[in-house]
């Protein structure tokens, strides 16, 4: 068993700030922008919860309330931390992961890392391209059966994979561009 969703990630990165109990992490996902990245619910959130705990990435503690019920805290272990950290820096290999692990990484990274923002889009930049290159050698070596109709869906399927990797580069070089400007000092 080893993390296999963008929300176990999200979770380790939302401890990697503090200690916090299961609904304010919920509330992280409701009420801001990493919702809009990845919706959650509060069933999957504590499933997965348990399975980092399991993996041994957290840990939990439970912390009395008085007459309340006990409430349990969770924290990151240095193993979550390690492992966060190395996801956190590394591009994504495919674009279509871009939508939600590269912006995960975006939300965190800002906070913790800053410094390493424009060399994480320069790196997801040049994934995306050699991934284009893949691509175009597929589209040029199945170019002559473009007429069999049993091909002709494998090469509009190729087509769109093709035009929207390209839309992403255009997208992260625009953002490399604001992060530069971003970064530099104002006079």
């Amino acid at each position: 068993m080893q993390i296999s969703e963008p929300a176990e990630y999200a979770l380790l990165g939302l401890l990697q700030a503090q200690p916090m109990h299961g609904y304010e992490m919920f509330q992280e996902f409701e009420r801001g922008t990493l919702g809009e990245i990845i919706h959650l619910e509060m069933s999957q959130l504590y499933a997965f919860l348990k399975k980092l705990e399991r993996l041994g990435y957290i840990e939990v503690t439970v912390k009395e309330q008085g007459s309340r019920p006990p409430r349990k805290v969770y924290h990151l272990r240095e193993e979550g931390k390690a492992l966060f950290h190395t996801w956190l820096l590394e591009p994504v290999e495919k674009p279509r992961d871009i939508r939600i692990h590269f912006l995960i990484k975006l939300y965190f990274l800002r906070p913790y890392a800053p410094e390493q923002t424009i060399a994480l889009v320069q790196r997801q930049a040049e994934a995306c391209e050699h991934f284009l290159q893949h691509l175009e050698l597929r589209q040029q070596a199945s170019i002559d059966d473009r007429q069999d109709p049993e091909h002709f869906l494998a090469h509009v399927v190729l087509r769109s994979r093709i035009y929207q990797t390209r839309s992403l580069l255009a997208w992260l070089t625009e953002l490399t561009a604001e992060l530069r400007d971003e970064s530099r000092p104002s006079s």
